[in-house]
């Protein structure tokens, strides 16, 4: 579709832009947002672009509809681009991790800390520099692109994943032994670098777990609990997302699934630890915490998480969990490269877009790992797009899969085997 007749088609599909010279003002703004970003969503299709598929997603809404969705999109979109992922990763690396290294070496080598140059000059700070681990907590992290403009990082120094062999965390710390030519040395600062952080949850999560006997055969998840409840076969387990004590209906509805002994004593046994706040975390820094990386920190190391990006949500979510990490874990500081305040968040009907979503949700866009998405995962409500996919922490309307009957503005890959085209 040639640029000038989606600008046509918008025309046609647009109520009140009759005159000539208000459809000219804005066909020339939505082409520069679409030259100067959108475009460049690495998700959509040559030929088929933002003004095609912002056509098509206008078209989904009812003519009086079609104002209020625009608007969402031109004041309140939040599209960020490669070249801005950069930008945040040159802001992390140079404004949080090297300050944070600076700390630590005016710690090792008592200098004041308003001291910066002698600091930066000392043995102290070139050994915490070289004995710091830098690891991906995801694809997009930017790893690469913060070694090839900080080329005082060593290549065994950045492991792009955190789900490392421990044969591969060895020769990491061999090479920082023969660098540093003590044959004792240890990891001092551990940066777990993540690309963007929206609801936490598959960060660290508080769930609650019970084992059933390995006879069992689990039912399907119920609809009503899908994102809260798991049967786990490989390990004869139910865990279930703790959100407080289980109300008397919860517990009921539980125990309606199945009448096996088993099953039964081990929802009371949820309902029992549910009540008292026996949780367990669960999640990729849990992972980390209990992994390979721990043989080669130092005691007392320094570990930091470091979101390119991060919502003001996932880090009042995160902060009180961190502490119950084992270790040097447990004093886990976040870094992050920059925060999306909570204040845009659209959770309710209240606004124009917030009553689209409720008037247009589709019940089989939620499965059992997101549950409804009504306002995106873990009801975020985020008018937030990456360059290289759509977050399912933002609203449905920008992402939802076209396999359901709602058109999105923003194709959506999902990783866990589900694609959204």
């Amino acid at each position: 579709m040639k640029r000038e007749l989606a600008l046509r088609l918008l025309q046609t599909i647009l109520p009140g832009l009759t005159d000539e010279g208000d459809a000219s003002r804005l066909f020339r703004e939505l082409q520069f947002l679409a030259d100067y970003k959108y475009n460049k969503y690495e998700m959509y299709h040559p030929g088929r672009l933002f003004l095609e598929n912002l056509y098509l997603w206008l078209q989904q809404f009812q003519e009086d509809e079609r104002s209020d969705a625009l608007s969402f999109v031109r004041k309140h979109l939040i599209f960020v681009s490669r070249e801005e992922f950069q930008q945040l990763a040159q802001t992390l690396y140079n404004d949080r991790i090297r300050r944070r290294q600076l700390q630590v070496a005016a710690e090792r080598a008592a200098i004041p800390p308003h001291r910066v140059t002698r600091i930066r000059d000392s043995a102290a700070f070139e050994r915490t520099a070289r004995a710091s681990l830098y690891v991906g907590m995801s694809d997009g992290a930017r790893l690469d692109f913060i070694r090839r403009h900080n080329l005082g990082i060593n290549n065994e120094q950045v492991l792009p994943h955190y789900a490392v062999h421990p044969d591969k965390v060895g020769e990491c710390l061999q090479a920082l032994r023969t660098d540093v030519k003590d044959n004792d040395a240890l990891f001092r600062c551990l940066f777990l670098v993540d690309d963007f952080c929206g609801s936490a949850r598959t960060l660290l999560r508080e769930v609650v777990i019970a084992t059933v006997g390995p006879s069992w055969v689990p039912p399907a998840v119920p609809r009503s609990w899908a994102g809260r409840l798991r049967f786990k076969r490989e390990t004869h387990e139910i865990e279930m997302a703790y959100g407080g004590a289980l109300t008397a209906s919860e517990r009921a509805d539980l125990l309606s699934l199945s009448d096996d002994s088993a099953y039964v004593a081990a929802v009371e046994s949820l309902h029992e630890r549910a009540q008292s706040g026996v949780t367990m975390l669960r999640g990729s820094l849990d992972k980390v915490a209990s992994g390979p990386l721990v043989a080669a920190l130092e005691p007392g190391a320094a570990v930091y998480f470091c979101p390119l990006l991060t919502t003001e949500y996932g880090l009042n979510r995160l902060t009180p969990l961190l502490p119950r990490l084992p270790g040097a874990f447990a004093a886990t500081q976040i870094l992050p490269g920059a925060v999306i305040d909570s204040r845009v968040q659209i959770v309710s009907p209240v606004t124009p877009i917030g009553a689209l979503c409720e008037r247009y949700y589709d019940e089989a866009l939620g499965d059992g790992h997101t549950g409804n998405v009504k306002y995106g995962y873990d009801a975020c409500g985020l008018p937030v797009v990456l360059h290289h996919n759509t977050p399912n922490n933002s609203l449905f309307l920008l992402w939802a899969r076209r396999s359901t009957k709602v058109t999105p503005l923003f194709v959506r890959y999902e990783r866990h085997g589900r694609e959204g085209v």
